[in-house]
This record gives C-alpha cells, sequence and structure tokens, in this order.
C-alpha cells in the first residue's frame, strides 16, 4: 500500500468521528406541543436522574420511558399499599408505569421535582448502583399545589451502554421541612390511577 492509500485509510477513522459527533452530548426530544427538550445522556445513574426531573418537570412520559429499564419494577410504601389494597403492586411493571406517567403528566398542570431533595446514601458500582433519597414534588392542579415528600430507594443499571431505573422503591411518606405535617409518596397517586382501572 502506497504513502497516499496509508494516510486516506488512516483518516477515514477521523473523519467518520468528526462528522458524527460527540457521544457525550446533550440529546434534544420533542416533547408535548412540539417543545425541544434537552437530555443528557445516560452515563451516569446521576444523569438518568435528572432527566427524569426534566421529564417531569415538561410532563414528556416519552422521555421518562426511555430513562426505565424495560424489568422496571415499582414498589410502593406501606401507607400507599394500605390505602389502595386492591392494586396488583406485585405486577407493577414497566408498562404499567409508564401507563401511570401518560395518564398523570397528561393530567396535571405542572410538576415541579427534585429527586435529590436530601441524599441518605449515594454510592455507583461500575454496573449496578442502590442510592437512597428524599424526593419532593409539587404538582399543580386545579388551582393550586399538591405536595409530595418521601424516602426512596433508586435502583440503576448499565444496560449495554446507558445506564437505566430498575426499581422505584418508595420507602415512605416524609414531613414538610417547612411545616413539619406528613406528606404522601407519589405511590398515592399511582395508587389512585390503579384503583379507577388505569393500567
Amino acid at each position: 500500500m502506497d504513502r497516499c492509500h496509508i494516510g486516506l485509510f488512516l483518516a477515514l477513522p477521523v473523519m467518520a468521528l468528526s462528522t458524527s459527533g460527540c457521544f457525550f452530548t446533550p440529546r434534544e426530544a420533542e416533547g408535548p406541543g412540539g417543545e425541544v427538550i434537552t437530555y443528557l445522556e445516560q452515563s451516569s445513574p446521576d444523569n438518568v436522574i435528572a432527566n427524569i426531573e426534566t421529564a417531569l418537570s415538561h410532563r414528556d412520559p416519552a422521555g421518562y420511558d426511555r430513562q426505565i429499564a424495560e424489568d422496571f419494577t415499582y414498589q410502593p410504601d406501606s401507607d400507599t399499599e394500605a390505602s389502595y389494597p386492591d392494586v396488583d403492586w406485585m405486577g407493577w411493571d414497566h408498562d404499567q408505569e409508564i401507563a401511570f406517567m401518560n395518564d398523570f403528566l397528561g393530567n396535571v398542570g405542572g410538576v415541579a421535582v427534585a429527586m435529590k431533595d436530601s441524599v441518605i446514601f449515594d454510592e455507583a458500582g461500575a454496573t449496578e448502583a442502590e442510592l437512597r433519597y428524599i424526593y419532593r414534588a409539587e404538582v399543580t392542579e386545579g388551582g393550586g399545589e399538591v405536595p409530595y415528600r418521601a424516602s426512596v430507594t433508586l435502583e440503576f443499571r448499565l444496560d449495554g451502554t446507558f445506564w437505566v431505573l430498575t426499581r422505584w422503591f418508595d420507602e415512605q411518606g416524609e414531613e414538610d421541612p417547612d411545616t413539619g405535617s406528613p406528606l404522601p409518596s407519589l405511590g398515592q397517586r399511582r395508587g389512585a390511577f390503579a384503583a379507577a382501572g388505569g393500567g
């Protein structure tokens, strides 16, 4: 192979990389109403958590769907289980979660959420992570704000080259830090949806 062909052979991979863009640049998606929403690459559990916040705040169930695993499971806190004993919580899987999110995000005026309002435990391994936080959310509906706050265990897995959420476990509702009054988890919203025949 002459020098000209060697140079061309070596230049091709560089050209391919330069034209394809960076693998870790933020990803844009079109949300409800044609709104452009920027999501981070799912290169870490923290980025997935940030993307979940983005999806909820923009009421974008498709964006949320991309953050969770096909074998995703949800487990409610004991208060939610007691409030909705007839819901098949053991069967709450990916499809049930997305059905809920489509209904929930499509029927509220807004969602302000901080998944890491307070950090209890935050350490990720190379391919799996189990993280514990206290999250808070304020849902706008009926002309007012409905607050939620709960401790949560979130489990993640590296699925190929992307991290995904595999399990959301609402441990228990937590107090409002300003008033000291107890607040429910978002599991109550899931329970109400399922009890009304959703899913």
